[in-house]
């Protein structure tokens, strides 16, 4: 989502939808939160984010970002002043409220970390047994998602080719939209279909994937973020969630992958 501040700002927020069969059907380019909501309908769905459903009163980070930190993904902290000076307010928090009064299920993803996961898949041969936890944390920190988001209100057009490529080895893309801007606009508003793709592509495993393609973490009042993911992320959120519910660092449920959690649904 973009910042709030400015009615005229040039980035938008894009809102995706994708099949159980793993096409996109559809993408709509918003500015206004009643866009928002407009676009994602009435119809009960499981909405994933890229902001802040929750932004709970407290200092540093969410039990969440301190969990995230030990997977070697990287997260912003939220915190209400940072949200407030940075981004002009909780705006995904208030279209989460929104949402859910309508029956939406709705958490967090991250987009960087659902195209890291897709290239870690990737280069791993299918069928493979899951990797020692040492040899796994090496491997996942040589992946890197392509840097295609906006820096410094500036486009970054290198980027958006090989992020769409990610995520085309998953996604039928028939239904991507054509560029309705030029130049810089037109790649900011690539950017951010690539976020909202790659959020609904975590969604879609949640709700049709295996139960080891998924995890979450946190709970929908601390924040929850889910994350596309494979047995060795599940092993190591479980581990680095107890761990750190021990030394009291955090208080979200040890629950991490969709066989304990269930389907976002009775969440």
């Amino acid at each position: 989502m973009q910042d709030a501040r400015r009615d005229d700002a040039p980035r938008q927020s894009a809102v995706a939808m994708i099949t159980p069969d793993m096409r996109l059907s559809g993408v709509t380019m918003c500015r206004a939160d009643a866009e928002i909501l407009a676009a994602v309908g009435d119809a009960s769905a499981f909405v994933l984010m890229d902001a802040p459903a929750v932004v709970p009163d407290v200092r540093g980070r969410r039990d969440a970002e301190h969990v995230l930190a030990w997977l070697d993904i990287p997260a912003f902290p939220v915190t209400r002043a940072r949200m407030d000076s940075v981004h002009g307010g909780a705006r995904g928090a208030r279209i989460a409220t929104a949402l859910t009064a309508r029956g939406h299920v709705v958490a967090e993803a991250l987009p960087d970390q659902v195209l890291r996961q897709l290239i870690w898949e990737e280069q791993r041969t299918p069928g493979t047994a899951p990797m020692d936890l040492g040899a796994y944390r090496a491997e996942w920190l040589g992946v890197r998602a392509p840097a295609y988001r906006p820096r410094g209100g500036r486009a970054r057009p290198d980027g958006l080719a090989p992020a769409r490529a990610i995520l085309q080895t998953v996604v039928g893309t028939a239904n991507w939209p054509p560029a309705a801007r030029a130049g810089d606009l037109a790649a900011l508003d690539e950017a951010a279909v690539i976020d909202a793709v790659s959020c609904a592509v975590a969604a879609a495993r949640c709700l049709h994937g295996p139960e080891d393609a998924w995890a979450a973490v946190g709970d929908g009042v601390a924040g929850r973020v889910v994350l596309a993911a494979g047995p060795e992320m599940i092993d190591r959120a479980r581990v680095n969630i107890a761990r750190l519910r021990d030394e009291g660092t955090i208080g979200i449920p040890p629950e991490v992958a969709a066989a304990a959690l269930g389907p976002p649904q009775s969440w």
